[in-house]
């Protein structure tokens, strides 16, 4: 067991070194109009444009001084949406589409489109995308900026700021994120959701057979339960790896999803085994340790949410089980 907790703080301590260089809290706008909450933090927007008259805006408020950081990438090859930058006390004066409209006293910036680049492979998502823009200066004056993303019926994600940092409950809630991102891409949710649910439902079958009747009690099959999903969601990773590694190529920052993919699995692993030896008269520690590896879920983006939700809750339920009120069941019966 202290083997397994070295791995796991030398995983967390990788982990704070990674996320710092690549990693931004995703986001689907809503509509035309997006508010970005904080200028300065790395933000990636999965947007679509559905006609060429369309342009999607989003709002920024700066200080003067203040980074303006811009990047726009698309999943699909033969797109190249454009992108403009408004603003107070910018000089220049771009001409724009006729839908656009410029507010009095800003100024205009189209930022050239490289249509030419070749896809490169985002390690969180993951995913495979073309780098068609980048854009850096400091704001001119005080006040809001807009960044104008039109021209082509296409999607594409726009990457805004420069701090990557989340909150908690941003990290917990990047799995369900990436979801909405996989039916962004055009992904079915059944498809993108068959390796956590097939590993669940083939785990359960195997669970039946393998899980003594003392054993079968509701903790252990919850427990059972959320590590097949942590298993299925570390599959799933490692699916869209492969989906995207077929448009890039092999890769040096695969070596990251596979870590993100491979921890799950592991703890999954470990999870499945504990409920197979979970004794309905299970201990405070045995409570503990459930308790953590439904901590490492979320820490881990293991099992969709529900994966950690169903481990904590394993943990709370009495002990017990199907023989609550009798001796403790041995396997000998």
């Amino acid at each position: 067991m202290n083997r397994i907790i070295q791995a796991f703080i030398i995983a967390l301590v990788t982990m704070t070194l990674i996320i710092p260089v690549e990693a931004h809290v995703p986001g689907i706008p809503g509509g035309q109009v997006t508010e970005v909450p904080d200028a300065a933090k790395s933000y990636a927007w999965y947007g679509t444009l559905y006609d060429t008259d369309e342009a999607d805006l989003y709002l920024m408020t700066l200080a003067k001084g203040g980074e303006i950081r811009l990047s726009l990438s698309t999943p699909d090859p033969g797109a190249s949406p454009d992108l403009a930058l408004l603003g107070p006390g910018i000089s220049e004066g771009d001409a724009l589409p006729g839908f656009i409209e410029i507010p009095e006293g800003y100024g205009s910036i189209i930022i050239p489109v490289d249509q030419t680049a070749s896809a490169s492979y985002e390690p969180f998502t993951p995913m495979a995308l073309y780098e068609r823009a980048a854009y850096a200066r400091a704001a001119p004056e005080s006040g809001e900026y807009q960044v104008v993303v039109f021209g082509n019926t296409s999607r594409y994600v726009l990457a805004t700021g420069y701090l990557e940092e989340f909150s908690i409950a941003e990290w917990v809630m990047v799995p369900v994120q990436v979801l909405s991102i996989r039916i962004w891409q055009g992904q079915p949710l059944a498809l993108v959701l068959l390796p956590i649910l097939g590993s669940v439902l083939l785990g359960m079958y195997w669970f039946s057979k393998k899980a003594a009747p003392a054993r079968s009690t509701p903790g252990a099959w919850l427990l059972a339960i959320a590590g097949f999903a942590y298993i299925g969601s570390g599959v799933l990773v490692l699916s869209q790896m492969v989906a995207a590694g077929l448009v890039t190529g092999p890769v040096a920052s695969m070596a990251v999803t596979v870590f993100f993919a491979a921890i799950p699995i592991l703890l999954g692993i470990l999870m499945v085994r504990k409920a197979l030896s979970l004794p309905p008269d299970r201990s405070w520690r045995d409570r503990g340790l459930i308790i953590l590896y439904g901590i490492l879920g979320f820490v881990f983006w293991a099992g969709a949410v529900i994966g950690p939700v169903l481990a904590i809750a394993a943990a709370f339920i009495p002990a017990g089980g199907l023989n609550s009120g009798q001796e403790p069941l041995t396997e000998e019966g």
